[in-house]
């Protein structure tokens, strides 16, 4: 039997013999109001899927849209027809045209449905029995979908249990009309039983031989299986350090088989730069250096530098992958950071280190510590801190795609204490949680996607006015409620804000695609800052909405928002705010 996918008709079937009447897609010999008309009884099963695969031949089939002559377009149909009947079991089935001015007509008698009569496995004699491996049973409709799934699982039970260096798995099919069944018989061509042997790498400049070959998911002397090597190119290409893997398999020598991994590493250095702006701020430059593989070892060194009218810092960071074992990466970081804003002048210099690990597939934890010093100015005063923190995060992540996620969820929960080395009695408890939700209508004109996010957050422990100020809970501006000025939703003193002991913040967005590259956005937010150490959820909040431009490129989206405040203070607030960056909002 040889399976198809090539196929038929158009029928219909109400209480037994009900004839079905489908309009066709349009033909070169029928005009637009003529129709196809096909009888079937007693199935509805079967005529819907003759049906389907009609429709779709019809719309696709280049050869059968050459066709303007009805004998040669019926001709044609009828063995479509033919091979999806024997594709569904029915080997003895007849059809009968009947050809009208304005109309075709396919009288299909589908006949009696063959069935698995006998089901055999000839395998060779050092491979175990395999009957009950196969999906496919006796007494079963001979359906070639059935019979291309029970050769697919037997080929893969053999590849996951036996070291076969060649999975060559075929079938036979015997059809006896007489007793309207087949005989199916599965075949295992024989094959040595092998082990991997020396796995060698070639291409290699700067990258550590020895850092690549402890990641491979396979080892000499495993026992043989060719998925494993498709696996171990995906995973050196998930390493971000090499731009092209290619395995070569050679022939067993003495029971091993010796792969040999032809690697082009990528560029391991990556400058990059942006600019962006915001009402409150102006104009923001940024630019970043990278060194993803420093000293040979995938070590990832990051130098970041942003300056706006309001905010200058530099950082870097340095990550040790697979730090201890395999799941596991070490960060050591230094910041050095400039703040001149509405609420405070600071200036702080911040070194620490942080270790992630990853505790599930999408789970992440995190453990760090740090040391900040700073200088902070409030309202005239000066105060020197040194604060020692250590951070204890969650982190899960199922979005599709962390710069413009169409789909999936993502949380985080953040507690981190803090002491003053320079003040001991100062000490207290910072805590975070966010979430955000996404889900695209793939569907509905423009793929809208709606996105929702919300967080909140708490200082505990310690009265607002012996925080740092550069550590208080601060909202409004781009970063969380759009069209308010920045940091100015929460307590003011002479319309400058003091920031707060607690936050809530709120974002809806409708995502709309127009193009590939163009799309829009509507959004509403909503935030405040609170006194008191306990979030205050949905009191005082003050709400913003906007529209905003999206420019998809390559690796992110270009956006232009402008947002309009809906809860205006005299003499505080704008009457609209602009932003220009790169990434969606949220």
């Amino acid at each position: 039997m040889r399976p198809s996918t090539l196929c038929t008709i158009m029928i219909a079937w109400l209480l037994h013999s009900a004839t079905y009447a489908l309009d066709l897609p349009n033909l070169p010999f029928l005009g637009k109001k003529a129709s196809g008309h096909v009888e079937l009884q007693g199935n509805t099963l079967l005529l819907k899927h003759l049906e389907e695969e009609l429709s779709r031949q019809r719309k696709n089939n280049r050869q059968l849209q050459q066709y303007s002559k009805r004998s040669k377009i019926t001709r044609y149909e009828s063995q479509l027809l033919n091979e999806r009947l024997r594709a569904e079991g029915y080997y003895a089935a007849k059809i009968k045209v009947d050809l009208q001015p304005e109309r075709i007509t396919y009288h299909v008698d589908s006949g009696p449905v063959y069935r698995v009569r006998n089901l055999t496995v000839k395998h060779p004699k050092h491979l175990e029995t395999l009957q009950d491996v196969i999906t496919l049973k006796t007494g079963d409709p001979l359906r070639a979908e059935a019979v291309l799934a029970a050769k697919k699982s037997l080929a893969t039970y053999v590849e996951d249990k036996f070291c076969l260096y060649r999975i060559d798995v075929d079938y036979r099919v015997a059809v006896e009309h007489q007793t309207h069944s087949a005989d199916v018989t599965f075949i295992i061509e024989d094959s040595p039983a092998v082990r991997f042997g020396d796995i060698n790498f070639i291409g290699l400049q700067s990258i550590d031989e020895d850092y690549l070959r402890a990641r491979l998911p396979i080892k000499k002397d495993e026992c043989y299986k060719p998925k494993r090597i498709d696996v171990t190119r995906l995973t050196l290409i998930q390493s971000n350090l090499l731009a092209s893997v290619n395995a070569e398999v050679k022939s067993p020598e003495n029971g091993a088989v010796p792969i040999t991994l032809h690697v082009v590493e990528r560029h391991h250095r990556r400058l990059s730069a942006g600019i962006g702006f915001e009402s409150d701020e102006g104009f923001g430059v940024s630019a970043s250096w990278e060194h993803r593989n420093l000293l040979g070892r995938a070590q990832n060194l990051t130098i970041d530098s942003h300056i706006a009218q309001n905010a200058e810092t530099l950082s870097s960071r340095l990550t040790l992958p697979h730090f201890k074992r395999d799941n596991q990466s070490i960060t050591f970081f230094a910041d050095l950071e400039k703040d001149n804003t509405e609420a405070f002048d600071s200036k702080s210099g911040t070194l620490g280190s942080e270790i992630s690990r990853r505790l599930y597939p999408h789970l992440r934890g995190l453990v760090g510590g740090e040391m900040t010093f700073s200088q902070v100015e409030e309202d005239g005063v000066n105060d020197n801190f040194a604060l020692l923190s250590v951070s204890l995060s969650l982190e899960y992540d199922r979005r599709n795609d962390p710069l413009d996620p169409l789909s999936g969820w993502a949380a985080s929960a953040r507690v981190q204490p803090y002491w003053d080395a320079y003040d001991t009695g100062t000490k207290f408890l910072k805590s975070t949680l966010a979430a955000s939700a996404y889900y695209t209508f793939e569907k509905f004109y423009w793929r809208p996607t709606l996105a929702i996010r919300a967080a909140a957050g708490s200082i505990s422990g310690i009265d607002r006015e012996q925080v740092p100020a550069n550590v208080r809970f601060y909202t409004g501006g781009g970063g969380s409620v759009r069209g308010y000025s920045y940091q100015s939703l929460g307590p003011l003193t002479d319309k400058e804000p003091d920031g707060g002991l607690s936050f809530t913040e709120l974002s809806i967005e409708s995502r709309l695609r127009w193009d590939q590259h163009w799309g829009g956005v509507i959004f509403l937010d909503g935030g405040f800052s609170y006194e008191d150490n306990i979030p205050q959820f949905g009191r005082d909040l003050r709400w913003s909405t906007g529209v905003g431009l999206r420019y998809f490129t390559s690796f992110a989206p270009i956006r232009i928002d402008i947002a309009l405040p809906l809860n205006k203070r005299e003499d505080i607030d704008d009457s609209y705010k602009l932003y220009i960056s790169i990434g969606q909002a949220f």
